[in-house]
This record gives structure tokens, C-alpha cells and sequence, in this order.
């Protein structure tokens, strides 16, 4: 947890009564473990949606689909997202969810290895939300160059990484030292990129928003 325990309980009084299919996930993802975002992540996705109006997001990590739903729901007419996984049997529920919230209409899942997938894809995409391996998440960006709208936003989840990113390194945390050092090494570029104009905000655990500059500086 990232945030003091009573702002994180005034959070969850706010979080409206969800539908059977997004409780159940929820609670699928709980008994399981399933790394899915959490609700206010969810909800600034689809917040972020509604406002673009994208006409094509790309999604990295789509596990069994929850942040798929939240970001579908608010898609314009005629908008599609492309998310990409790898594990067979997250596949087969995400999309077995998507048909039940009525919303496969408006998605594409491409299967296999997004290092390998994303090379096949073609832009522009107006979000591309990455929530994936830390480890590859320069490999990603660097994959998606040429592939992004002009003004596209830029989503990273778990960037503060149930908060041990903000530790000194060397402790011993939860987290694999190599993918928190990635995550560090991956934010302090962004929030000093030419090209990005990049916010960590303490949302669920930890999101990345970058917009693109409206002139890029030397």
C-alpha cells in the first residue's frame, strides 16, 4: 500500500457499487493473485478515455481483461483497443469477461509476446497503457517509437511498486531488485525527456501519465 491507511479507507468508501462482472473479476483476482490495476487505476483509464476520445488505444498486459473493460466502456464510436497478451489460459478469461460486459466488440487481442507482437502492429495509437514486466518496459517504449499519435498519452502502471521504489536501494523488498531498479531508471528518464511531459501520480500503485510536448526542447 502507497497511501496512509485512512485516506486508502476514505478511497474505497468512495468507489461506487460495481457490476456483477467487474466484482467478480475483482474477486478472482484476489483469491488468485492475479495482477490486475486497482479500482482508481481503472477508473483514471477510463477517465483518460473519455476525455482523448481515442480512436485506438494499445494495451500491454491484458492478464483477464479488467483495465480492457474500464477503457472499452468509454471508447468513442468506432473505437477499438489492441491489447496484447501471452498466457493462454488469462486469454480464454479475459475473454470470456469481455463477452459477458458486452464489450469484444470494441477489442483486439493479439496473442504471443508483446516484445514480438508489437513489432507486427501499425500506429498511430492515441494511449498506448503499458502494464507489464519492468524489465522491458524501455524495450516497449523504444518499440512503440513511430507507432504513437503526435499528441498521444503515455499510461505506466506500478511504477511505485507497492511503494519499495521509493526506498534506498539495496533493501531487501518484495520486489526483484532488477525490476525496481528498471522502474526507477524508466521514471527519472521520463520526467527528464525532451519528448515527454511525465507525472508519477500515487494512483493505485503508482501511475506514469505522459502527454506528448507541444515543441520538443534541444
Amino acid at each position: 500500500m502507497i497511501r496512509d491507511p485512512r485516506v486508502q479507507t476514505y478511497l474505497e468508501s468512495l468507489r461506487p457499487e460495481r457490476d456483477p462482472v467487474l466484482a467478480e473479476m475483482e474477486e478472482l483476482a484476489r483469491l488468485e493473485r492475479i495482477p490486475i490495476v486497482e479500482w482508481e487505476t481503472g477508473r483514471l483509464l477510463a477517465t483518460l478515455v473519455a476525455a482523448k476520445r481515442p480512436g485506438r488505444v494499445l494495451e500491454v498486459g491484458t492478464a483477464i481483461g479488467y483495465s480492457t473493460i474500464h477503457m472499452a466502456r468509454e471508447l468513442p464510436a468506432g473505437g477499438r483497443i489492441v491489447t496484447l497478451e501471452r498466457d493462454p489460459a488469462r486469454i480464454a478469461q479475459a475473454r470470456g469477461f469481455w463477452a459477458r460486459a458486452g464489450v469484444s466488440d470494441r477489442i483486439e487481442l493479439v496473442e504471443g509476446d508483446a516484445l514480438e507482437s508489437i513489432g507486427g502492429l501499425d500506429g498511430p495509437f492515441d494511449v498506448a497503457f503499458l502494464d507489464a514486466g519492468k524489465t522491458e518496459i524501455d524495450a516497449y517504449l523504444e518499440l512503440l517509437g513511430g507507432r504513437l499519435a503526435d499528441d498521444a498519452l503515455l499510461v505506466i502502471d506500478n511504477l511505485l511498486m507497492s511503494g519499495d521504489a521509493a526506498l534506498p536501494e539495496g533493501l531487501d523488498t518484495s520486489w526483484p531488485e532488477d525490476s525496481l531498479r528498471a522502474a526507477r531508471q524508466t521514471t527519472r528518464a521520463l520526467m527528464t525527456s525532451p519528448e515527454w511531459l511525465f507525472s508519477l501520480l500515487p494512483v493505485g500503485d503508482g501511475v506514469g501519465l505522459g502527454a506528448r510536448r507541444g515543441t520538443v526542447r534541444p
